[in-house]
């Protein structure tokens, strides 16, 4: 476990973003379907001391190019294209 100022950390959290927290919390708020696809693209799941995280196949310009247009193509395109699960 994590040590911080001489303090043992019991418990971290699960969840981490790694991109620009603003622009994440604005399209959650204003646009979700683009919150999401960002969320997709930089969230990160910590299980048993290894990262996850989901990589799609397309390109994400498209795919958020058709979430702010009409959200169902970019939802249709996830499943096509598929998503990974990558450990790092």
């Amino acid at each position: 476990m994590a040590r911080t100022k001489n303090k043992k950390v019991k418990h971290s959290y699960p969840f981490q973003y790694k991109g620009n927290i603003v622009l994440f919390i604005i399209c959650l708020i204003l646009f979700f379907p683009v919150g999401i696809i960002l969320a997709i693209k930089n969230g990160v799941i910590l299980k048993d001391k290894k990262y996850f995280s989901l990589s799609y196949r397309g390109s994400y310009g498209w795919l958020i190019f058709w979430a702010i247009i009409f959200f169902p193509v970019a939802f249709i395109l996830l499943l096509i294209k598929g998503i990974d699960v990558v450990e790092g």
